[in-house]
């Protein structure tokens, strides 16, 4: 593999990491063996949690007909569409066909990001805010590759960080600011909403980010072209400079990966040490209209 510069001692490790991936293939009794296409994601999972300073120069031929299928299974099916206007319903009637082709012009280079179409819903306040919908087709590219970076960053992130990650959510991180206050007999509690993050990210610092760890040039450029393609509403087209995609598949990992280490790698490293008292952090996506709240305790010191 050619995951980082650093060739033989990775290159040993990856032979050892892949014949454990390769036993697991096999399955145990009762269980279901792995498909080799997740193997694959495996043996990326366990580079990445095995060295955390691992730089990963190749990963996105790894998004293939299986991960793209498999990113489609998993979208949120809806009668909507975006400015392709094309729905699930109308793309499965050719799956097969359609992600071949898909596939092949990721891999020459003809893979095309499309503006998102924004829309207005009503709030319950009587406001309204703007929702965003992706092409079919940018969807399927965008969850493969969220698929992917998980796949090298979720390993990496504090337990405390339950926004938009499998297998946590907001009851986790309420039943735990709850615990560590007792055990910790917390004395001052600082809550902070973190609101408009999507639209308001700093794309050259988030590209920066990403590279020290994943400097795939294909991933990047991806990434690039959603940043880049533009919102469309009321039959104009507007390029913003800043923030990730609005209703973007890949935008909640985006957001996580800029806040680990905007926010969380600075407490952890920078804020906690200069603090007498005990004190710890917890973060987790606050609402459905994106917003994320990270909540910071502290005990008096003694």
């Amino acid at each position: 593999m050619e995951d980082t510069p650093r060739s033989q001692t990775i290159s040993t490790q990856s032979q050892e990491i892949a014949q454990q991936a390769a036993r697991a293939t096999t399955g145990k009794a009762g269980t279901s063996p792995l498909l080799v296409r997740e193997s694959s994601l495996l043996q990326l999972r366990m580079l990445a949690e095995a060295d955390p300073e691992l730089v990963f120069n190749s990963v996105a031929h790894r998004i293939d007909v299986f991960l793209l299928r498999q990113s489609f299974r998993q979208l949120r099916k809806s009668d909507s569409s975006g400015v392709d206007e094309i729905t699930a319903k109308r793309y499965k009637e050719r799956l097969m066909d359609n992600l071949h082709d898909l596939h092949q012009r990721l891999r020459t280079g003809r893979y095309r990001a499309l503006p998102v179409k924004r829309i207005w819903i009503d709030k319950e306040d009587g406001k309204e805010r703007p929702i965003g919908i992706l092409a079919l087709e940018d969807k399927i590219v965008q969850k493969a590759a969220a698929t992917l970076l998980e796949a090298v960053y979720d390993t990496q992130f504090y337990e405390f960080s339950h926004g938009f990650r499998r297998d946590h959510n907001q009851h986790q991180a309420i039943r735990e600011l709850r615990e560590q206050c007792r055990r910790l007999n917390i004395g001052w509690i600082v809550s902070a909403d973190i609101t408009g993050l999507f639209d308001n990210i700093d794309r050259s610092l988030l590209k920066s980010i990403i590279q020290k760890r994943v400097n795939d040039g294909a991933i990047l450029r991806l990434i690039g072209k959603w940043l880049n393609a533009g919102v469309v509403e009321g039959g104009a087209t507007t390029y913003p400079d800043k923030g990730t995609p609005q209703g973007g598949v890949i935008s909640p990992m985006l957001s996580n990966i800029f806040l680990h280490h905007v926010l969380d790698d600075w407490f952890v490293n920078q804020v906690q040490p200069r603090l007498k008292g005990r004190s710890f952090i917890i973060r987790w996506d606050g609402s459905a209209a994106q917003a994320f709240r990270a909540v910071q305790a502290i005990a008096a010191p003694g």
